[in-house]
């Protein structure tokens, strides 16, 4: 990590809520990247505040500062972007430059990011915590940044939202999420496949309250309606997974906007193989996919990456961070009765794991077991756990019971 020594200086101004802040770097060669970009003139540098967790610990902060930056690290470069850049700049200040957001988006990104770390080692965030500054300036050893208005971020995020959605939409191909492009189609293997899909409705257990639907889906020889394993699926070609991939989103979407009244849902989790974003293509066609799809939900798209048990941590993790600036949260999803959970996906950007609850389970106290050892050893690499296909919401209230994060109400 990079870490530069300041001074801070007081600047006179007529509140200090609007007060410009002054800082000299002892170290100018770490700003040198700064210096050759365009990130500072379009307002997409910002420096962040850990000044009310150096309060909150007192006497303490010494001996835990180095923890503290080591998870203050991990949180922005979980939304630090390909093309970012972040260091230490003092004892409690990070800068970070976000060249691929705009410069609200930068903004709330950053306190999204402060957020969760004062969540994180304080609970409760109080008004006035939420320290982001923009950075108005920079000349040899010197920082000029202004405060950040949290509402204005918000609202001037939304809007460049909408307009890069509108940009999109307008380049993209009309056609892409039409339900009858993609299913039925001729696999590799010369049988007619059809895709049919449903949706789940998802909630977050700890409040009780919806987020939005799950997409699940069933492939089908379309001659004898034979549903194929998952197995099956897996053993069909690149090129038909990804049809299969874009057949589900595409009738998904469709069905949504039928089932859509006078509101619009929050989220849509969408599963994709592994296979299919593992190809530049492939990314390239469900990012042009998601951002089609953003339209129809008021949060966005939650990517469920499937078939990941033998993925190799390295390249699960570059595929995770060249998706996750078209979601709005990545999924990693594990199939089976028993979901193989290895130390390999801890640290690849997954924001949860998901798993199906087996069809099989009759009797509450066999659910119990199965939901109490699952979500037990799916939380050794992640926190949130996600339980797909719940029969009931008695079901939904016992996985939370054995802490899970989220669980979807599946349907005969």
């Amino acid at each position: 990590m990079n870490t530069v020594a300041l001074v801070r200086k007081d600047v006179d101004a007529p509140t200090v809520a609007q007060a410009p802040k002054m800082l000299r770097a002892s170290n100018p060669d770490l700003l040198e990247p700064l210096k050759g970009s365009s990130a500072l003139a379009d307002g997409q540098v910002n420096i962040i505040s850990l000044d009310a967790i150096v309060d909150a610990f007192g006497d303490r902060w010494q001996g835990r500062r180095e923890g503290v930056y080591e998870h203050v690290e991990k949180v922005i470069d979980r939304h630090l972007g390909l093309n970012g850049y972040m260091t230490r700049i003092s004892e409690s200040d990070f800068l970070i430059a976000q060249p691929d957001l705009g410069p609200f988006g930068a903004q709330a990104a950053c306190l999204r990011t402060l957020r969760e770390v004062l969540s994180h080692f304080l609970g409760a965030v109080r008004p006035g915590a939420l320290s982001v500054c923009r950075v108005t300036r920079l000349e040899g050893s010197d920082l000029t940044a202004v405060p950040v208005d949290a509402r204005m971020a918000m609202d001037g995020e939304a809007r460049e939202v909408a307009a890069a959605r509108a940009a999109a939409e307008a380049e993209a191909d009309p056609t892409l999420l039409s339900p009858d492009r993609w299913s039925p189609f001729t696999a590799g293997n010369g049988k007619r496949v059809r895709v049919s899909c449903k949706l789940e409705p998802v909630f977050e257990l700890k409040g009780s309250t919806r987020i939005g639907y799950r997409l699940t889906r069933r492939v089908v020889l379309e001659d004898t309606d034979k549903e194929l394993s998952p197995g099956e699926v897996r053993n069909l070609t690149r090129a038909d997974l990804l049809r299969i991939d874009m057949a589900t989103i595409s009738r998904g979407v469709a069905r949504l906007k039928s089932e859509q009244h006078e509101s619009q849902e929050l989220s849509l989790i969408v599963p994709v193989s592994y296979v299919s974003l593992s190809t530049v293509e492939g990314r390239k066609v469900m990012k042009t996919a998601f951002d089609q799809a953003r339209q129809w939900v008021l949060k966005g798209v939650i990517c469920e990456i499937c078939d990941i048990e033998d993925v190799p941590q390295g390249p699960l993790l570059s595929v995770i961070s060249l998706i996750k600036p078209a979601s709005l949260l990545v999924v990693g999803h594990l199939s089976g009765d028993t979901p193989r959970v290895t130390s390999s996906l801890k640290d690849t950007g997954l924001q949860a794991i998901s798993v199906v609850c087996p069809p099989h389970l009759a009797g509450d106290a066999e659910f119990l077991g199965w939901a109490r050892e699952t979500v037990k050893s799916v939380r050794r690499v992640t926190r949130s756990v996600m339980v797909h296909g719940c029969s009931s919401p008695r079901r939904l209230a016992m996985a939370g019971l054995m802490e899970a994060t989220h669980a979807s109400l599946g349907s005969d």
